[in-house]
């Protein structure tokens, strides 16, 4: 059993950027929108929120199978243990089971690709001479001609997402993707947690898309900074992982600029963001790793003793006590306040733009 299988389950999700076509007729700075949903109320874990595509790990997506799929359309062995060699921080999500199964590297990949599939019926997929060829940092989506049947009989377990590739005569994309975060749900959420990998995808054009009705209220494009203000408006509501991501996102305005910061990231690894919680007078405080603040040797599982400690203290008062920043400070549901002055870890966009200069959002 995998050391925090009790604890908490594994996921993976997907930000998908498309170039649009539209841009020269907006006033918008942004080149590109992001593809988010509004999760329906009958969802068992934050109904009603704006989320990436994305969902839980299963087991098909380290079933040793997909191999066969690999070598029918003639992968490179290399290209396949080039995703799994990454060279900075790994968090516990990337812990394989066993030597059988897939590394999981490459099946949190799958997942990302299985779950937007599933929720949004997009199709990231490659030809089998685009297949081992060097990836050009985009994706394709490819046509899928009974969408629904496939969204359902995958989502149900009836059919392997692996046997959709096969059908195709295609390959997953799992080299036009990449590695973008992974966050932790609080401690103080104990009956339901997830590791997530966030992974990030483009492509050149905005694909159909056919939204899965159980999961999906409704869909959306729509740029970073223009999602971070409707939140912001209490038009939306964007949960903290997808607030920070989107924030981080916001300061790139040409996908291209994106896709250069994601391949050059790629394998530079990840550090795992599970915030902290504190209660101040005027606001709940949620540290993150980097912060002063942030418990020594935090082993995720526990609520840490302190949380009621600073309680008297406003959160600037509280604020005032770290020299290292790595915060969001919550006066109300729509109302959060990064303070950031750390340089980011792994490579990474701070969500202030910068590296070392204090940034209040």
């Amino acid at each position: 059993m995998r050391k925090f299988a009790k604890y908490w389950r594994d996921s993976a999700s997907l930000l998908i950027l498309a170039r649009d076509g539209n841009q020269a007729a907006n006033t918008t700075k942004y080149n590109y929108k992001v593809l988010v949903f509004k999760r329906t109320e009958k969802t068992a874990f934050l109904p009603n929120s704006i989320v990436f595509p994305g969902g839980a790990f299963d087991k098909q997506d380290e079933d040793p199978s997909w191999r066969r799929v690999f070598n029918r359309m003639g992968i490179p062995d290399e290209l396949l243990l080039k995703l799994t060699r990454v060279a900075g921080s790994r968090p516990f999500i990337f812990n394989n089971d066993s030597k059988e199964v897939l590394d999981r590297n490459i099946s949190l990949r799958l997942t990302a690709l299985r779950e937007a599939f599933e929720e949004m019926g997009v199709l990231f997929g490659l030809e089998k001479e685009q297949a081992g060829a060097t990836p050009n940092g985009y994706s394709n989506a490819v046509k899928v001609s009974d969408t629904a049947s496939w969204q359902t009989s995958i989502h149900n377990n009836e059919k392997p997402f692996s046997e959709l590739f096969e059908k195709l005569d295609i390959v997953p994309d799992l080299f036009n993707m990449y590695e973008w975060s992974v966050w932790l749900t609080p401690a103080l959420f104990r009956k339901r947690r997830f590791e997530t990998a966030f992974y990030l995808i483009a492509l050149d054009e905005m694909p159909p898309v056919l939204p899965e009705a159980h999961e999906v209220d409704s869909y959306f494009w729509d740029t970073p900074a223009d999602l971070l203000l409707a939140h912001k408006e209490e038009k939306i509501w964007l949960a903290p992982p997808q607030f920070y991501e989107l924030t981080r996102l916001s300061h790139l305005y040409d996908i291209d600029d994106v896709v250069n910061f994601g391949k050059n990231r790629n394998y530079k690894g990840s550090t795992l963001l599970c915030p902290v919680q504190y209660f101040c007078s005027d606001a709940t405080v949620f540290v993150l790793p980097g912060d002063d603040q942030y418990p020594n040797d935090y082993d995720y599982v526990t609520a840490h003793d302190d949380l009621e400690k600073y309680k008297d203290l406003t959160a600037e008062q509280f604020r005032s006590q770290a020299k290292n920043l790595h915060r969001a400070e919550h006066s109300g549901l729509h109302k959060q306040t990064y303070y950031v002055n750390i340089t980011p870890f792994n490579g990474h966009l701070s969500v202030n733009g910068k590296n070392m200069h204090l940034s209040k959002l």
